[in-house]
């Protein structure tokens, strides 16, 4: 059995070394996994950059069992924790739990798990300046998909109520710490919405059945919505030779996104699912690289998906683009590629769905794309990172 340990003080950087170490160096066998019963920290990217090594390493490997650091009295605090939802609705078929006297906890969590479930499906507030829907779609369907965004019977295709949702969990929940944010994030809020509403969509699309239309068997999608505070310095210092450095040390955020207390304000939003990824669903390939299925698969009607929705395939990455133009960051990781584009540092474009190499996005890397030594992971995570001006 290999023991694999994820520490409270875990952070984007330290989550890219526990990756290269378990999945990219093809460690296989039986995994027990050790999670914290919180985190000392969130920023961006972090949720889905756990989420990620947690779904990959389980596609991979097969967690047998996960070891909460908690006692069994400690576990509903567990449940302030963003991951702790979907990360035990992914494992429940198949995986032990226990806390960290070795007891088991599986009666416990199923009651935690329809409390937090309950929370979600009815829009209620959970502890803190966030807000997480998950689908679970290997668990029965009235104890797995959030009304909101879907019903045995398909998608939600009511945009504006969805939208009209995404815009109360906002206002009541995420941005309530400064009224300026929520006034500044008043004229953008329907078009948030409308991106959740693609983002989403398209996690029903393809994030549940593998190329052949088969069910993934441990399968979770979803969005998140985080609220931040960072220290300038330590976001610096944390995101060091990094995309993100470099997007925070823009002339224009350090004018006009850095506060009196050198801190930065930003809104993240990850929309998530455990698929096969963008290239392998997408089956028109024929001569396309695997960049180029990637960027088609960001442009509207070009997906191959079969679905019965009003509106067109696609994620629409031409309205998302616009609507983050000038100062917004979106970050895109699917199959061996992380993908991303600075809105600052290159401006929107319409996109021409003729002339895709026109679209510019860029690797995370900063490898020229290369993916020689990297392992195939599961599962599409998309981030966006909005930051709120300063009002200095």
């Amino acid at each position: 059995m290999i023991k694999i340990s994820i520490p409270k003080n875990i952070t984007p950087r330290k989550m890219e070394i526990l990756y290269r170490k378990h999945i990219n160096n093809e460690v296989e066998g039986v995994i027990n996994l050790k999670m914290p019963g919180s985190l000392n920290k969130y920023t961006f990217g972090l949720l889905g950059d756990l989420l990620k090594f947690i779904i990959t390493l389980n596609n991979k490997s097969n967690i047998q069992t996960l070891e909460l650091d908690v006692d069994n009295e400690n576990l509903n605090n567990f449940y302030d924790q963003e991951y702790a939802y979907p990360v035990v609705s992914l494992l429940w078929n198949t995986t032990n739990f226990i806390d960290k006297n070795n007891v088991n906890i599986k009666d416990r969590l199923r009651e935690l798990q329809n409390d937090f479930f309950i929370k979600m499906n009815s829009l209620d507030r959970i502890k803190g300046n966030k807000y997480i829907l998950t689908n679970t779609d290997h668990l029965s369907k009235n104890k797995g998909l959030i009304r909101l965004l879907e019903s045995p019977d398909g998608f939600n295709d009511d945009e504006d109520q969805i939208k009209y949702s995404i815009k109360k969990i906002f206002n009541d929940y995420v941005l309530t710490f400064n009224k300026n944010n929520k006034i500044e994030f008043e004229n953008l809020i329907e078009d948030i919405g409308a991106i959740v509403y693609e983002l989403t969509k398209n996690t029903y699309e393809w994030g549940k059945t593998d190329q052949n239309l088969i069910d993934i068997p441990a399968s979770i999608r979803g969005v998140y919505f985080r609220f931040h505070i960072n220290n300038s310095n330590k976001i610096f210092e944390e995101f060091e030779e990094t995309p993100i450095q470099s997007f925070f040390q823009h002339p224009f955020i350090l004018e006009n996104c850095v506060n009196e207390h050198n801190q930065i304000y930003y809104l993240e939003i990850l929309v998530f699912d455990s698929g096969v990824g963008f290239i392998d669903k997408f089956t028109k390939k024929e001569t396309l690289t695997d960049l180029e299925v990637i960027k088609k698969c960001l442009v509207k009607n070009q997906t191959s998906s079969t679905s019965n929705l009003k509106s067109k395939k696609g994620i629409g990455l031409d309205r998302i683009l616009n609507i983050l133009n000038k100062k917004g960051f979106v970050k895109i990781s699917t199959d061996k590629y992380c993908v991303y584009r600075d809105l600052i540092k290159d401006n929107y474009k319409p996109i021409d769905i003729e002339k895709l190499k026109d679209l510019k996005l860029e690797d995370w890397n900063n490898d020229g794309f290369r993916t020689d030594n990297i392992i195939k992971s599961q599962g599409s995570y998309i981030s966006i990172l909005y930051p709120f001006k300063s009002n200095r």
